[in-house]
Order: C-alpha cells, then structure tokens, then sequence
C-alpha cells in the first residue's frame, strides 16, 4: 500500500510539472525597468526540442536583436529560471497565471532589474531574416570555455566548436572589430563570428570565438586596451588551443575582421601562430586611414569637396595636437583653440555637407576628446606597416570592393609591407561587390548592413576555409 502511495506521489508531482512546462511556452513579452528613454522591449520564446526539451530565444525588441542565446532553462512548480550568459545575465521568474510572469533580469554582479512578462500570441514585429545563422541540432560540438592571458590578469569566456569526428583538427581564434563585442561579433543584428565559425566547423576547421575584455563573461577593462593588449588576449586564446588534444598545436591561426585585421598582424609576431586572414585589415598610420574612410562615405552620401576638405582639416587639426602634445590637460586647450579656428569654414557649409560630414556648428570640442585616451593615442603612434613587414607566417589578406569603412587600397599596402619583409606566403583577394561585412552590396553604406539578410558571402566563406585548409592540412 505504501508502494502505491508513493508511486501516485511521484505521478502527480511529474503531472504538475509537465502542466507547468506547458504552460510557460510561447511567447512572453516585458519591459526591463530602467531609468532610460527607450528602455529594453524584451521577449522570450520558449518551446520545446526534437526530444521534447524545453529550450528558450530571447529577443530585444525595440534594438533588433533576436534570437539571444538562452540556458539551462529550468521550470520548478511555477517558479522558472534560465541564463543568458551572452549578456551576463539570468532571468528568475513566477508564474502568476497562465498569461502573467513576475520576474526579474539578475546580472552577475548581483543587481536586479524588473521585468514581468504577458503572454502574446506572437512577437509584435517580424524577425530580421538572417538565414545563415545555425539552428540547433548542430552536426557538431560546442563548449564553453575560459583561458587567461596571465600576464595582463584577464579571464577571458568563449564557444569552442569542434568538427563531429577526428582530431587534430586546425583551428582559429577570431578577433573582432572595433569597440567591445561579445563573441559572435554582432554588428547590426548580423553575428559575424557566429556564422563564420560554423561555416569553418562544418569545414573541419576548429573555432574559438571569445567575449572581449569587458563584454560577457570576459574580465578586464575594453576601454584602456590598446591594440597590444588585444593581441596578447588572441595570443592566449592560440596558446589555450595547443593545450587541446583535439587540435594540432601546430595548425592555429587567426581570423581578425576590421580592427582585428589590424590586431592579428601584432599577434601574429608570436611564434605560435601558424597563419593570420587579415579581413578588411590595414598597413597604413591611423590618421589615414581615418581621412580615407570620411571621405569614401562623404562622397557615396553626396557631400560637396568643400565639405570633405573642411572635415579633413578638423580631423587634422585634432590629430597633429594629439601626436605633439603628451600633456592631455594642454592638448585639450590646444585642439578647443584649433577648432574655434575652424569654426568659421563649417559655419560656411550647408547643413547638409554638416549632417553627412557629422560635424556640429559650432564645433562640439568634447567629441574629440575620446581620441587623447591611451588606446587611441597609441594608435598615432604605431607603424602599422612596420608590424605587418615583420610577420612571416602565412598570410590571406581580404576587402570587398565597395568596402568605405577600410578602402580595399589597404590591399595593395599590406602586399607591399609583407613582401618587403620577404613573406613569400601572401594571398590577396579583393571580392567584387563586396561591403566591409563582406555581404554582397549595392553601394557600400553602412546603412545597408542591417537591411541585407546575407551575413557573410557564401564565396568568401569558401574561400577562407579552402585557404586555411591548404596552408595546415599536409
């Protein structure tokens, strides 16, 4: 008798669950409670798997990010939880009723925000298409990870895939763009790196894709990181490949995209990097690279010349102060007396030379002030040209042809300096059509990126992986 009690027991309980599991799927949408204008507009979508598995998608409405990794999803009578570990953050919820969650977002360090949630019948707008991210089940395997780079004491999180079956697979650390990016590198809705790793997983070739410093799970400080710091960082995370046993230790390499193509050639130095794909990478001094890239996009959007020259000289003015004056106090002064100079010529232009140009009237010193930090001073300062000169692995080095952001001209220079350091392992490509995301594009802006479904071309998938598997593959 007791037997039996117990046994209807346990039945009632797993029925109690089952119709609590059920109950939470669908769509569930809040608003986070912050002190902000547009606060976050977040919605989950939960349902279950092939094996009858809840699983759940976060989405932030109102910013156009779908499709949010989430976690460890666990209903326990009406109370649910589940991870986000992209954004640092877990959701703990309630179950008020069958259309009402009382929950909160509960970040790493502690901090709670409110977000109850209602039921709906489907997300208020329709998700941007963006068909080449993977939808699980995956045909291969993923894990999370965390290396160190001890010498700067930064812990750093990221996704190692891995192809299905064999070993000693050649692998590549990714290295992102410019300002602080979470692992899959989103720009614009599109998460580069997400679907550049499984494109070369499903290639054979082993991925580790990583949160920058300050971003995620990632420790350390984005902000103060010059160039430098980033390589060691993608230097580690080479070094944690060898200690793989999946991975020949002989066969890692790098993959940098934009920033990153200026980064890898600085990592590359390292004698544990077996090859660098430079993508939208560059060979010449900052300055000029900036001048070239306001004018690309001065010209596609219709500026007069008056307008980018008179940009350029604001740019030159605020450059030549920072590259002259080490004094961060002085230089301020120096660059507010330039561009008082200089704010008769923008007073001439027309407001639209002024909007396409972003260049306010009067001029606005403060904008420029972000560029007397240490990571953007020490730019002034490098020679980009003498680091790619110095790398002697083998190189690919990529830009599309309607790339504004870094001129595919850059090509020709990271040619000259690799040849001049006598690297005779150097493949440069140039993809006709091709933006600096390497979608195919019609004019180049970067107005365009978020609106074209192509994260990255097939051909330059293809391309890359072929490469990398001829340069490590014997």
């Amino acid at each position: 008798m007791k037997s039996n009690c117990t046994l209807l027991l346990l039945l009632l309980v797993t029925i109690s669950f089952s119709l609590q599991a059920q109950n939470v799927k669908g769509v569930w949408i809040g608003t986070l409670k912050l002190e902000e204008a547009d606060p976050p507009q977040v919605a989950f979508e939960i349902f279950e798997d092939m094996q009858g598995r809840l699983n759940s998608l976060m989405h932030i409405i109102n910013q156009k990010n779908f499709n949010i990794k989430v976690e460890n999803l666990r209903v326990t009578g009406k109370d649910l939880q589940m991870d986000i570990p992209t954004l640092s953050t877990h959701f703990e919820g309630h179950l008020v009723n069958d259309s009402t969650i009382a929950g909160f977002l509960v970040m790493n360090d502690k901090r709670k925000f409110t977000l109850n949630l209602t039921k709906t019948a489907a997300l208020p707008v329709p998700k941007l298409r963006r068909p080449q991210e993977p939808i699980p089940p995956l045909p291969y395997r993923e894990e999370e990870v965390v290396f160190t780079n001890k010498a700067a004491g930064v812990s750093l999180a990221g996704t190692l895939s891995l192809p299905p079956a064999g070993s000693r697979f050649p692998a590549v650390v990714l290295i992102s763009g410019s300002g602080p990016n979470d692992r899959n590198e989103t720009i614009f809705t599109h998460k580069v790196f997400l679907v550049l790793a499984d494109y070369l997983t499903r290639a054979g070739i082993a991925v580790l894709r990583v949160d920058d410093r300050g971003v995620g799970q990632s420790t350390g400080d984005y902000e103060s990181a010059t160039n430098e710091d980033l390589a060691a960082d993608a230097v580690a995370g080479v070094q944690y490949l060898q200690t793989r046993s999946e991975i020949n230790p002989q066969a890692v390499g790098l993959i940098g995209h934009s920033l990153g193509g200026e980064i890898a050639p600085i990592a590359a130095l390292s004698p544990e990097v077996a090859f660098a794909v430079l993508m939208a990478g560059s060979a010449c001094p900052a300055e000029v690279g900036y001048y070239e890239g306001c004018e690309a996009m001065g010209r596609l959007h219709g500026a007069t010349p008056q307008g980018i020259e008179t940009n350029r000289k604001v740019l030159e003015a605020v450059f030549n102060v920072i590259k002259t004056e080490s004094n961060d106090s002085i230089a301020k002064l120096k660059i507010a007396a330039r561009l008082l100079e200089l704010d008769r010529e923008v007073a001439k232009l027309s407001a639209k030379d002024r909007t396409i140009m972003e260049l306010s009237q009067p001029l606005h010193v403060e904008e420029f002030f972000n560029f007397l930090s240490v990571p953007r001073r020490a730019d002034f300062v490098r020679d980009q040209a003498a680091i790619v000169k110095q790398v002697k692995c083998p190189v690919l080095a990529m830009n599309g042809s309607r790339d504004i952001q870094v001129l595919p001209s850059q090509l020709k220079r990271i040619e000259k300096a690799l040849r001049a350091g006598g690297n005779k392992q150097v493949t440069i490509k140039l993809f006709e059509g091709k933006n600096h995301l390497f979608q195919h594009a019609k004019t180049g802006s970067v107005s365009e990126y978020e609106e074209i479904e192509e994260t990255i071309a097939p051909d330059v998938l293809a391309f890359m992986a072929t490469w990398i598997k001829q340069h490590t593959i014997k």
